[in-house]
């Protein structure tokens, strides 16, 4: 089964499924509100209800994942169960009734790892899990479905065709897998012999299908090949546990591989279950900002754009102050050339950028004077940032024209050498132009003698003779 993509980010898997707007979501697209976990995520285009995919196109192939079926078996609660089958094996006395209960008791484990396996869950069930009441029941089930086989195994045999059993053999071999699922999902006799939910099972799956009876046919045959291994060096009171302990772990093994792959199949069978560990829900003022954002975006990609910015502006009368927001909303009124709303969110979003990131500030006021050329802030402290953020982008020209005569245009400002020793160091080492850079020196140290940054100012100079002696 092909994965279903996000419509707006194509490398993103779908997590939802809008159908009135025949859209799908990934995560990305649909935050979750942690302090709100039961309100059901809505459509950003119609605000109806989503379908939830569960982890139908985010689950990892379960070829994919042969070590991590090795390492369930390795848990402390499925290796004590294979370690109790051993034991019993061991001590357990000949009692057709004991063998029964010991059969019932592993085939109720076994059907627990399908069962967990398929809701995404990579813990083993607890050994007290296999102690459960329709043990019995089940195990009797199992064992009918076993006979059948195996009877229709002995039909075909009797037809004296080679060709004929083994092709009943072949399709016996490829539908019990399916029929195991079934009885461990449904508890329902009926379930695992109908030709339409076994079916069900392997139409999902597809050719995929014939790998996973490969891997279980491998698994199935692997604790033989070890024992037979070990067979020529250890006794037979040695041998059996050890046989028996395999038989349980690879038993485990075999489950989780097919309850992973009804797990990763879910959708096609009709289930949605997300993964352990995937996507968690953020706190409320986090989700209303990814919301507002992913709204922003989906709405721009449908040809929404007043839609995308109404989004916005709505988000920020809310939180007015959140960077991320307001760089957005300049991005978008910009990319749009929407001039004057633009320039007037960057009386907000200029002196908050400049506080938070003097990075987003600098693009902010390049992209400005590309609808006004002479675009100055109206807050010194503001032009000293920017400028700084420019000069580290080696935009020089542009960061001194927002300090040039900053004492006449903000006379009150307290920072006045310091902004002029920033825009010395623009003059000397971005333009190597030393004069002017010695004249804004000069009119640090005569306007403002009592200045802690002439130490700075000392230093410079030295650095300005060095290169004016250097340029002779």
């Amino acid at each position: 089964m092909d994965k279903t993509l996000c419509q707006y980010h194509p490398a993103q898997p779908a997590t939802w499924h809008c159908v009135p707007c025949q859209r799908h979501f990934g995560d990305c697209c649909i935050p979750l509100n942690a302090d709100a976990p039961d309100d059901s995520p809505v459509c950003p285009l119609c605000r109806r209800e989503l379908t939830f995919l569960g982890a139908a196109n985010t689950a990892q192939p379960f070829w994919e994942r042969l070590p991590q079926f090795f390492a369930y078996g390795l848990q402390a609660s499925s290796l004590a169960f294979s370690a109790l089958l051993a034991l019993a094996g061991l001590f357990m006395p000949r009692s057709l009734i004991l063998w029964s209960i010991l059969l019932s008791v592993a085939t109720k484990y076994f059907h627990s790892v399908i069962e967990s396996s398929s809701e995404g869950v990579r813990e083993a069930p607890s050994l007290m899990s296999a102690f459960g009441g329709d043990g019995f029941s089940l195990f009797i089930k199992q064992v009918l479905v076993f006979a059948i086989a195996l009877g229709a195994l002995w039909l075909a045999a009797d037809f004296n065709s080679e060709t004929i059993f083994w092709v009943v053999n072949i399709a016996i071999v490829l539908l019990l897998p399916a029929s195991i699922i079934r009885l461990a999902l449904s508890k329902e006799l009926g379930a695992a012999l109908s030709p339409d939910q076994v079916g069900e099972v392997i139409k999902a799956m597809g050719w995929r299908y014939l790998i996973l009876c490969a891997f279980l046919f491998i698994l199935w045959q692997s604790p033989s090949y070890v024992a037979w291994m070990l067979s020529g060096g250890l006794p037979r009171v040695v041998l059996m546990p050890i046989a028996t302990f395999l038989f349980g772990y690879f038993g485990v093994v075999m489950c989780s591989m097919m309850g992973y792959a009804v797990f990763q199949y879910q959708g096609a069978l009709g289930f949605a279950i997300a993964e352990e560990g995937a996507q968690q829900g953020v706190p409320e003022n986090e989700w209303r900002r990814r919301r507002a954002l992913a709204e922003a975006e989906i709405r721009l990609k449908e040809g929404q754009s007043d839609g995308a910015l109404e989004t916005l502006a709505n988000a920020l009368q809310r939180d007015p102050e959140d960077l991320r927001l307001n760089e957005r909303h300049h991005q978008l009124l910009f990319g749009l050339g929407a001039y004057e709303r633009c320039l007037r969110h960057l009386d907000h979003y200029l002196p908050l950028a400049a506080r938070q990131n003097p990075a987003l500030a600098a693009t902010a006021l390049l992209n400005a004077r590309q609808f006004k050329a002479d675009f100055q802030p109206a807050d010194a402290l503001v032009c000293e940032q920017v400028a700084g953020a420019l000069l580290d982008r080696h935009k020089v020209r542009e960061a001194l024209s927002l300090l040039r005569n900053l004492h006449q245009r903000f006379p009150d400002y307290p920072h006045i050498p310091r902004a002029y020793l920033l825009a010395a160091r623009g003059f000397a080492e971005g333009l190597g132009q030393l004069e002017p850079a010695q004249k804004l020196l000069t009119y640090i140290r005569a306007r403002y003698p009592a200045s802690p940054l002439l130490d700075q100012v000392s230093a410079l100079e030295g650095t300005i003779a060095k290169l004016g002696n250097a340029g002779r």
